[in-house]
């Protein structure tokens, strides 16, 4: 049996290693009056980087974000898509009177990327919106209110008067930094930044990160699947099943048995849409021999 848990902890140090998939993006972004081509390149590059990001969340929330919301996503993502960057290679440049055309090959940080979307809340709000409280002063202008209003939407947020958590926005002392409240069940959050965005997505992961909140959201469920002739299939299976971002999330090995007739092993999975996770276990196990049972965890 050591022998198993030592394979186990071995394969999860390897695949926490796997290098993250390149993906090809290819943006065009146009040229702008007093615009130098030092200053195009930047955005074009920062287009690029939002687009790969976009791409990514996508997938790992199941085509399910609408349409108006993954605009948003996309606008928030322009300026904001750096830290879920690993790497990138200009594929291609073309100059063109109108603009710059830029293809790249990005690497995201598939990881931090899952956390984050899950941090502000675009899983916990996919098939309905969260209540709460929005709080802000009545001098902001056409522009600031539209920014607050992207970002209610974007998260998921339905505005309700008497619903918590309570998020307040204030101008902060100097005019040009916002100065963020978030109550929720006795705690409060603060955070202060020039940049509103920054401000609401520091302050609304302590509300869905909460480990009850993530309980809820998740709907954990065992995967078990049986038939391999040895452990290397089933550690093959576990790289396999990470890749299935737009189907199932925070899958963990937990257990791998070994009997005569062959290996066995269970996973502890979130099933993001679970009829594209039967539909790619059927297409998967039973070609190799290999069965498998889904089903709910039980929670005392």
């Amino acid at each position: 049996m050591r022998k198993y848990i030592f394979l186990i902890t071995v394969a999860c140090c390897l695949l926490a290693a796997w290098p993250a998939l390149a993906g090809q993006v290819q943006v065009f972004e146009p040229m702008a009056e007093g615009m130098s081509q030092r200053d195009l390149r930047d955005k074009a590059r920062a287009q690029g980087f939002a687009q790969a990001v976009l791409d990514e969340a996508v997938v790992m929330l199941g085509n399910k974000l609408p349409e108006a919301r993954t605009a948003l996503l996309k606008e928030y993502l322009l300026g904001h898509a750096e830290p879920f960057i690993q790497g990138y290679k200009v594929v291609s440049s073309q100059d063109y009177p109108e603009g710059l055309s830029l293809t790249m090959d990005v690497r995201v940080d598939r990881r931090t990327l899952r956390d984050s979307l899950g941090g502000m809340g675009l899983f916990a709000t996919l098939s309905q919106p969260q209540p709460a409280t929005v709080v802000w002063p009545g001098d902001l202008t056409d522009e600031d209110l539209q920014a607050l209003h992207n970002l209610i939407s974007l998260t998921g947020i339905a505005p309700t008067e008497g619903a918590s958590p309570v998020f307040t926005l204030e101008r902060g002392s100097d005019k040009n930094t916002w100065k963020c409240h978030l109550s929720y069940d006795g705690q409060e959050w603060l955070a202060v930044n020039t940049d509103m965005a920054k401000a609401w997505f520091t302050l609304w992961p302590r509300f869905f990160d909460r480990p009850t909140a993530q309980a809820a959201q998740t709907g954990g469920e065992t995967l078990t699947v049986s038939g391999w002739f040895s452990p290397d299939g089933v550690l093959e299976f576990d790289r396999v099943l990470h890749g299935w971002d737009g189907a199932v999330q925070n899958a963990q090995l937990v257990t791998m048995d070994m009997q005569p007739t062959g290996a066995g092993a269970t996973w502890t999975l979130s099933v993001v849409n679970r009829d594209r996770l039967e539909m790619l276990l059927n297409a998967f196990l039973p070609q190799r021999g290999l069965s498998f049972h889904l089903a709910a965890e039980n929670r005392d």
